[in-house]
């Protein structure tokens, strides 16, 4: 597939993720504990970033929520990170995740204030994605959401790699109902990401379509600060270690 910039773009792709709201059990007081932040935002400036920016269509935009609570230190950081990426758009008005104390309605709104602030284009039309701080994704994956939108309103993208950074191991995943998904909205009704649904039920329940792709769109990294992840649990076969060109020019990764 062709891997130039892409010329004629539309920046109606939001990408939504979080950096240290609350409400998670297993981590209380990560949202202001120094080391967990200087953990967390390392992986998101390695891997996640270098990502982004290797997409062939650069034209998106990533919402960022941040807590309120954020330390000052790591308020500078991610206000310089923001700078830095003309893409990332932080907002600081959430304490919690949505079902875990935050308010659906509330992150919905804000996501769409934060969109129109910063939009480059007219359309109605909007797509939102979601991804982690501690993701990366493949250099044609903006370009592979819109073409999957304009057919699709709800669909996940299931090929992708899990890579436990920890032992260096990879697996190669088709998860039809995985956390890769997009939702195809009006600005009129904005849906966001449907926060109602889980990942799961976006396809189970609200009619979602699994995209299978030749290749793999999304590496989730197993890390040994998931929660609910681990190499064992995920979906898949092992297979031999891609190499570093390849995770170079897929992903945007350089070699720590």
């Amino acid at each position: 597939m062709e891997r130039d910039r892409l010329n004629s773009r539309m920046d109606n792709h939001i990408l939504t993720t979080h950096f240290n709201l609350q409400g998670i059990k297993e981590y209380p007081n990560a949202y202001q504990d120094i080391d967990w932040l200087n953990y967390r935002l390392n992986l998101f400036t390695n891997y996640t970033i270098p990502s982004l920016n290797n997409q062939t269509d650069l034209d998106f935009h990533l919402v960022m929520f941040c807590n309120s609570n954020t330390p000052e230190l790591f308020k500078t950081k991610l206000l310089q990170l923001e700078e830095q990426n003309n893409y990332l758009h932080l907002i600081w008005d959430q304490t919690h995740f949505t079902g875990l104390g935050g308010d659906i309605p509330t992150f919905y709104k804000n996501i769409k204030e934060t969109y129109l602030k910063y939009r480059k284009n007219n359309s109605e039309e909007v797509i939102c994605s979601k991804i982690g701080t501690d993701d990366l994704i493949e250099a044609r994956y903006n370009q592979v959401i819109k073409q999957i939108a304009e057919n699709n309103s709800i669909a996940s993208i299931a090929t992708g790699l899990y890579w436990d950074i920890n032992v260096n191991k990879f697996i190669y995943s088709v998860f039809p109902t995985g956390p890769f998904v997009m939702v195809k909205s009006n600005l009129s009704n904005f849906k966001g990401e449907l926060r109602e649904y889980s990942h799961h039920e976006l396809i189970s329940k609200a009619g979602g379509v699994p995209i299978q792709t030749d290749e793999p769109l999304w590496i989730q990294l197993i890390h040994g600060d998931n929660v609910w992840n681990s190499l064992e649990k995920m979906p898949g076969n092992l297979i031999d270690n891609p190499d570093d060109n390849y995770l170079k020019i897929n992903f945007g990764y350089n070699k720590i």
